[in-house]
């Protein structure tokens, strides 16, 4: 056990070595420099350093010193038309706030704050399918605030009576499959595989012209339900008239809407009416305005059949030994249950409670089966389910204790790390038996083995790229036309499998940012103007085009750093200092004026003349200088990830250390190599943030410096920065 008496012990001569320094050395530099416009009695921007009489004073206002070190290191102060400190200087100022301000012994770290963790929606839908076997429905969840970038922060994950209600709700809907989950299978029905009237066999399968398309099933004889997804291209006064049919069964629709809707039949299918298909009734063109009415067919899906006999599921009722009773079978069910719910083994106490709830709501005659729904559902919306890191809630020890994390709780957290989803059995009998730690090695790379790692890739680098943003964000269609229908979902699938090849073949991290090949299928191809690919699916291919690097040029990232209606220099400069650097600016000053937009869109040079003058102002200034620059560089690429050019793109831009870029490539090659400290440490940084829950704090700079250094000694692997985070003392250890 530790506590932080030794901490006051330990300082008191550095705090007396760094109060001298800060008389002779710090003092007049601040002098010189700030305190015109911040001392004595002066109090620009709401700050001075007349409250600042002390180190402890000012450790006791860590926020405000941690906004001078940042407006220092990112030379946003002094102001640009003020004098400058020389770099020296500034290293000075850095290093002595570093020292007196965010002192850290990484001999004795704090691992820091636990805060109790409620499931994000996605790791509560892992959860119920790996509990239950079902997908559980979370639309009808609220959604979840973020922090830091990610949506599993413990401070943002509220509880609220609404979201209690609609838990209820979700887990009884879950339920209501798993106990008949056996019964209705699904499978897709490719419409391309339909004969009948031509149709533009494309992403979205479109039938252009009236006729019918039909597809016989080769299935066992029974009752099916079929569901069409559906929209259409409106043209003339009417609107889209289709038949689907199913066996015997023919319904005449309306597709009203240009957004897709679902249309079911439920019928049955024999060898007499063994098909299914969709007629279109209405076709029509209008030679005037070059109007075509059209109905597109999304998805097809047969679910069944549905009039089999239940099965039991296995995962809500174990096999049930001959002569068990009633009672012992309810304890075995709910044991099994309750230990996978809980992510531990059940204690007697909460088995005999829950089992007091199925024989007190259970009705004469009722199965066992249907009696066990109640206690199901209790569990369900129980904290010990919806909620993690409870072992530093219920800890005895004293506040400021640290202490490791429990071998089963540390299973929870490298399972909802790396799968956003519980641990599994086996995790969790090493963790019973205190073999994890042990044997964390070989299990950490079994999970990374798994396809359950997937969801590292769909929650951590989805939200630390944020290139699944690029499925709403606002885009001028009439500007680009290429952005409409299925493009988006490609630039979406480019950026996800170049980070799951990344996973998979454990890579360098660095390729985000210098490789020389991405992921296309051939549309995707096309539009990046990249030769000789054909087919629907996406495969690795080498870059011809020397200025398209890593994911800085995939379209996903170019079209979220994006205005609607042209290229943004601002926000992609940003973007890579915020999200590779781990350097953002602060927010523009309030009431500054956006920049005028065009229905034509800007062109880059106007663009560039907009942001010169733009800068001239000092308040704007300083942040432009770092993000300008950067942004320049990506001019020769537009909104919609295509390349362009002409003699008013100019792509050359000034880094705010003074190096020149004029492409993606250009700043690639820096930030692989002269930047390369800072993309690694910012890498780890946003990696620790996922893992742990919560924003890093000074006190983290010894495990970010550890996962750093490892990282360093396996070629920057990415499975090395995740077995570094997981060995990581804040992630193995918690302060109570």
């Amino acid at each position: 056990m530790k506590g932080f008496w030794w901490l006051a012990v330990l300082l008191a001569p550095l705090h007396a070595d760094l109060a001298k320094q800060w008389d002779k050395e710090i003092v007049p530099i601040l002098e010189t420099y700030c305190f015109d416009c911040h001392a004595d009695g002066v109090k620009k921007g709401d700050f001075s350093f007349d409250a600042y009489g002390n180190i402890p004073s000012m450790q006791a206002k860590r926020d405000a010193w941690k906004r001078i070190r940042e407006n220092l290191a990112f030379e946003l102060m002094p102001p640009v038309d003020k004098d400058q400190p020389s770099s020296e200087e500034r290293r000075k100022l850095i290093s002595w706030i570093d020292a007196a301000v965010f002192p850290v012994d990484p001999k004795n770290p704090d691992p820091g704050r636990v805060t109790l963790r409620r499931l994000n929606r996605f790791e509560y839908q892992n959860t119920v399918r790996d509990l239950i076997g079902v997908m559980p429905d979370t639309q009808l969840l609220p959604p979840d605030d973020s922090g830091y970038g990610f949506d599993n922060m413990a401070d943002v994950l509220t509880l609220s009576p609404t979201h209690l209600d609609a838990y209820l709700n979700t887990a009884s809907q879950a339920l209501d499959v798993a106990y008949g989950s056996a019964v209705s299978p699904k499978r897709p029905i490719d419409p391309r595989s339909m004969k009948g009237s031509p149709a533009y066999e494309d992403d979205i399968f479109t039938m252009y012209t009236g006729g019918r398309r039909y597809l016989r099933l080769d299935v066992k004889p029974g009752k099916y339900r079929v569901t069409f997804r559906l929209s259409g291209q409106q043209a003339g006064e009417e609107k889209v008239k289709a038949k689907i049919l199913l066996g015997a069964v023919v319904n005449e629709i309306t597709v009203a809407n240009t957004d897709p809707r679902e249309f079911a039949i439920t019928a049955d299918v024999s060898p007499e009416q063994p098909g299914l298909g969709v007629e279109y009734l209405n076709d029509h063109w209008d030679d005037r305005t070059k109007a075509d009415r059209n109905l597109l067919v999304h998805s097809i899906v047969l679910e069944g059949p549905l009039d089999q006999p239940k099965k039991r599921n296995l995962l809500l009722f174990p096999d049930r030994k001959e002569g068990l009773g009633d009672d012992s079978y309810i304890a075995v069910i709910l044991r099994n249950f309750l230990s996978h719910a809980f992510r531990r083994p059940a204690t007697d106490a909460e088995i005999a409670r829950y089992a007091g709830l199925v024989n007190a709501q259970r009705k004469p005659k009722q199965s066992l089966e249907d009696a066990m729904r109640p206690a199901f559902e209790a569990a369900m919306i129980s904290p010990q389910f919806l909620f993690r890191e409870l072992h530093a809630i219920y800890s005895l020890e004293k506040t400021g204790t640290i202490q490791p994390v429990p071998e089963l709780s540390l299973a929870s957290r490298i399972s909802y790390f790396l799968w956003s989803s519980a641990p599994e059995d086996s995790t969790l009998s090493l963790a019973a038996n205190k073999q994890l730690r042990p044997l964390l090695n070989e299990e950490v790379d079994r999970m990374i083995r798994s396809p359950k790692t997937s969801a590292l890739v769909d929650r951590f680098f989805a939200q630390w790229l944020q290139y699944q943003d690029a499925a709403f964000i606002p885009i001028d269609s009439k500007l680009y036309p290429s952005t409409v229908g299925s493009m988006r979902s490609h630039m979406i699938a480019e950026t996800r499998t170049f980070c799951e090849d990344l996973l998979k073949n454990n890579l360098p991290v660095t390729r985000l940012i210098d490789a020389d090949y991405t992921f296309v299928n051939d549309r995707l191809a096309d539009h990046y103007q990249i030769p000789d690919v054909r087919g629907r699916e996406f495969r690795k291919v080498t870059l011809t085009d020397p200025h398209r690097r890593g994911v800085l040029t995939h379209g996903s990232i170019l079209a979220v750093t994006s205005n609607p209606n042209r290229t943004s220099p601002v926000k992609r400069g940003k973007w890579v200092l915020e999200t590779l650097l781990d350097a953002a600016p602060p927010p523009p000053p309030p009431n500054v004026p956006s920049l005028p937009s065009s229905k034509n869109g800007i062109s880059s040079a106007s663009l560039r003349e907009q942001l010169e003058e733009h800068r001239k102002d000092p308040a704007c200034a300083s942040c432009h200088k770092l993000m300008d620059g950067i942004g320049f560089a990506f001019e020769g690429f537009d909104v919609d990830g295509a390349r362009r050019g002409g003699p008013d793109i100019d792509t050359r831009g000034n880094l705010a250390s003074g190096e020149m870029v004029d492409s993606p490539a250009s700043l690639s090659k820096i930030l692989a190599s002269t930047r390369a400290d800072e993309f690694h440490r910012a890498f780890a940084v946003k990696m620790l943030t996922f893992a742990l829950g919560r924003g890093l704090d000074y006190y983290d700079k010894p495990a970010v410096d550890k996962i750093v250094a490892h990282a360093a000694k396996n070629n920057f692997s990415l499975h090395s920065y995740i077995h570094a985070t997981i060995y990581s003392y804040p992630f193995q250890n918690y302060r109570k």
